[in-house]
C-alpha cells in the first residue's frame, strides 16, 4: 500500500460527450469518451467514475503492475458515451483483480447488473459478463452518503433523460463534484425545487466537473436533450462559490480550435474568480 500519498489527484481520461471522435482536429483535447480517475490518498485501490472510451486507456496504463488490481467504478448512467469502454478496460480479465461497479437504479430496466448484462450479450459484443475473470461485485448504488476505501460517496439525481447521478466525493477533507450529464435550467419556475436541491448540493465544493457541451446559442434547439450551456455552468458556479470549475463532455463537432477558443476565454475572463476554471482536456491533471 502507498501511504506516501498526500494530494488527491484527478485526472481526466475521457472528456467528449456523445460519442467518441477519432479526428485529428479533436487530439489536443482529446476523442474519448467520459472517464475520470481520482487519486486516493493512502491506498493504491482506483477510484474511477464513468467508463466511457478513455477507460481503456486508464488500463493500459496500469495493466502491468505488479500484485491485484482492485478499485470501484461509479458509473452515472448507462448510456452509451458512459459505459462503452468498460469492456476494453484490461484489468476485469485479470482473475486475480477485484473491482465494484456501482450505477442507480434504472427503474424497470432494473440494476447495475441488469444494465451491463443487457449491454453485453452476444448480439452486441463477443464478450459477456460470465467471460469476465475479475472478482466483480455490482450494486445498485443508494441515493445517501456511503464510506468506501479512504472516502465517501453521496449523489443527486440529475436532470438528465435517464436515471443519471451527480456524484460527489469526500476525500481528504476535499469535495469533488462529477457532473458530465446535467441539463441546467435557467428561468424555469418548474425547475425551482430542483435547482434549490442541486444549488445546495454544489455549493462550495473545492472543484466542479460538469457539463457544458453546448452553447446558448446551440442549446436553444436542444432543449431537453439533458445537457447545458457553458455560460449556464460559468454563472452557477460563480454564485455557488465553487473553487475549481472544468465544463466536460464537449460536443464530438466542436474541434480544438473551438474548444482553445473558449478555453482561452474563460481563463481571461473568469480566471480571478475561480482558483482554477478551465475546459477539461485529456491527460490534464487537477491537484488538491
Amino acid at each position: 500500500m502507498s501511504t506516501h500519498k498526500r494530494e488527491v489527484v484527478v485526472t481526466f481520461w475521457g472528456v467528449r460527450g456523445s460519442t467518441p471522435c477519432a479526428n485529428k482536429e479533436n487530439m489536443e483535447y482529446g476523442g474519448n469518451t467520459t472517464c475520470l480517475e481520482v487519486d486516493v490518498p493512502g491506498t493504491d485501490d482506483m477510484l474511477i467514475l464513468d467508463s466511457g472510451t478513455g477507460i481503456r486507456n486508464l488500463g493500459n496504463s496500469v495493466i502491468d503492475q505488479p500484485g491485484q488490481i482492485r478499485g470501484r467504478i461509479f458509473i452515472t448512467h448507462p448510456h452509451w458515451d458512459h459505459i462503452q469502454g468498460f469492456p476494453f478496460f484490461k484489468p476485469i480479465y485479470g482473475s486475480k483483480n477485484h473491482f465494484a461497479i456501482h450505477m442507480p437504479d434504472q427503474g424497470v430496466e432494473g440494476g447495475c447488473k441488469d444494465i451491463l448484462d443487457g449491454h453485453l450479450t452476444k448480439t452486441f459484443f463477443p464478450v459477456t459478463l460470465d467471460m469476465i475473470d475479475a472478482n466483480l461485485e455490482y450494486i445498485t448504488q443508494p441515493q445517501e452518503r456511503k464510506s468506501y476505501e479512504g472516502y465517501d460517496i453521496d449523489f443527486m439525481m440529475a436532470n438528465h433523460t435517464v436515471e443519471t447521478a451527480i456524484y460527489k466525493v469526500y476525500i481528504n477533507g476535499k469535495q469533488i463534484v462529477f457532473c458530465p450529464d446535467n441539463e441546467l435550467i435557467v428561468g424555469d419556475n418548474r425547475q425551482s425545487a430542483y435547482q434549490e436541491e442541486l444549488e445546495e448540493f454544489l455549493e462550495g465544493v473545492d472543484l466542479l466537473i460538469h457539463d457544458g457541451q453546448y452553447n446558448r446559442s446551440s442549446y436553444e434547439e436542444k432543449r431537453g436533450w439533458g445537457h447545458s450551456a457553458w455560460e449556464d455552468v460559468v454563472a452557477l458556479g460563480r454564485k455557488l462559490d465553487i473553487k475549481r470549475l472544468f465544463i466536460t463532455h464537449h460536443d464530438p463537432d466542436s474541434d480544438d480550435s473551438q474548444l482553445s477558443a473558449l478555453d482561452d476565454h474563460l481563463q481571461d475572463k473568469f480566471g480571478s474568480v475561480f482558483k482554477e476554471i478551465g475546459l477539461a482536456k485529456e491527460g490534464y491533471q487537477i491537484f488538491l
